[in-house]
């Protein structure tokens, strides 16, 4: 074996668990040789993420736009979210580590640490609304109690998170052809069996209000990804061997081709079917050949739902390792501890499901817009004005993200702290003299970028150091 061949072997061994294959990197740098994804395949991997079998249900909650506004508000989204999207990409490859690594230096290690537990929970939340919806569609095919299919789709999810990045972007790839097809046979129907009210599909309900609009669709899809996005893009080609300009939107195009696609098949669905959920209505052919069709592609078509929830416990599984870190004393204890992580995350989203938060989806993602949005903008402000400057000039380096410090200054950065607070509450609360505002422009997104310009003015004040 060849220098450059034990490197290599060595390399592929940090990453994943000798004997088992399990990915146990956890939240360290991955291997320069580790990192190979193309556009291409970040793209395809972020479609599938984003293709759930819960995509359709944007359509439902926006139906009283009709079709044509539903995509100007995808639009409107897909604008917004690009740039930042595209620069968490670029950020992934700068500095392959999740996002809550980085932030270390923008909050300091503990408060970064505790948006990372705060995060886990979203995550699992997003898990357990996802895995409802799955399971729901099988339970409705074979009348049997949904819990089951609720708990058997979070293990298959665990065993995939378990394998990691490498087998993701695989089962992504060679399934997505599966999808397509399901998707597409259920839709037939749908139009076959149906009838089309053209004037409920294309005309808005009432006036519409772009502000909850346009938010409503940024925290469903594109931002409530975008800090997710560089703990799938440090598995991509490295930014100094590779400048293509496709990385940075690669990742945004393949979390909104789904949006566009299975939101307004939702809306259609449930204009023309009463059921936003088209593997889960009901044909009238039962007891037919067609009958049989329709079921076999509701039962794949719900294979959807772990493409999305695999996506959700990978990077909650970052999120509760980067709180913990610290934590562990032994490299070996380092490596246990993401398959574990894995494993009661995995359950902790199969048990939100079985407790009804899909009933809740509105508020669930209202309160993601709201913690989300302001740190996103926060860390990249951060990141591309201060730290990566800093890295590339050798001010700063990867092992400073990991070392415990016992400063203030190193645990609380509270200048980063007063902007996300700031963000958050003008996130959540009433200020009537901008409802006009608001009535346009979403409450959320306002907030977060007042709460991100203030911090970028303590930036240029020097008094972030």
């Amino acid at each position: 074996m060849t220098g450059k061949e034990e490197q290599k072997k060595e390399q592929s061994e940090e990453v994943y668990m000798k004997g088992t294959g399990f990915e146990v990197i956890g939240v360290r740098p991955i291997p320069r040789k580790a990192r190979y994804m193309s556009p291409g395949k970040i793209f395809i991997f972020w479609a599938m993420a984003s293709a759930s079998a819960t995509t359709p249900l944007i359509g439902y909650l926006l139906q009283n736009l009709g079709l044509y506004n539903l995509i100007i508000a995808f639009t409107i989204s897909l604008l917004i979210g690009l740039l930042p999207a595209g620069l968490f990409s670029g950020m992934g490859r700068q500095f392959p580590v999740p996002a809550l690594i980085v932030s270390r230096k923008t909050y300091g290690y503990l408060a970064s640490n505790a948006l990372s537990a705060l995060y886990t929970v979203v995550n699992v939340g997003w898990f357990g609304l996802n895995d409802a919806t799955g399971g729901l569609i099988v339970a409705s095919l074979t009348h049997t109690d949904p819990v089951i299919w609720f708990i058997l789709f979070g293990i298959i999810q665990i065993v995939l998170v378990l394998y990691g990045a490498k087998l993701l972007e695989y089962f992504y790839r060679y399934t997505a052809a599966l999808l397509i097809v399901c998707y597409a046979i259920l839709t037939y129907f749908l139009f076959t069996y149906f009838p089309i009210n053209w004037d409920r599909i294309l005309s808005p309900s009432g006036d519409v209000n772009w502000g909850l609009s346009v938010g409503l669709v940024l925290s469903f899809s594109i931002l409530a990804w975008t800090y997710k996005i560089s703990t799938a893009t440090r598995f991509a080609k490295p930014q100094d061997t590779d400048k293509s300009l496709l990385y940075l939107i690669s990742a945004p195009l393949g979390i909104m081709v789904p949006v566009y696609l299975m939101g307004i098949l939702g809306l259609f669905s449930q204009t023309m079917a009463g059921n936003w959920n088209l593997p889960a209505v009901t044909f009238p052919v039962s007891g037919t050949i067609i009958g049989v069709i329709i079921a076999m592609a509701s039962i794949g078509a719900s294979l959807a739902i772990l493409h999305t929830n695999a996506m959700n416990l990978y990077p909650a599984v970052a999120d509760l390792l980067t709180a913990l870190q610290s934590a562990f004393k032994s490299k070996n204890n380092e490596k246990m501890a993401q398959p574990i992580s894995t494993i009661i995350l995995g359950l902790a989203g199969a048990i939100a499901a079985s407790l009804g938060i899909l009933q809740n989806a509105v508020n669930f993602l209202l309160f993601v817009g709201d913690v989300i949005f302001p740190y996103t903008f926060i860390l990249l402000i951060d990141w591309y004005v201060r730290l990566w400057p800093s890295m590339r000039s050798g001010k700063l380096t990867e092992e400073n993200f990991y070392s415990f410090r016992k400063t203030v200054q190193d645990n609380l950065n509270v200048y980063a702290v007063i902007a996300t607070v700031i963000g958050t509450v003008l996130n959540v609360v009433n200020i009537s003299a901008l409802n006009p505002l608001f009535s346009y422009f979403p409450q959320e997104l306002f907030g977060s970028l007042i709460g991100a310009l203030l911090y970028y003015v303590f930036l240029r004040t020097k008094v972030v150091k």
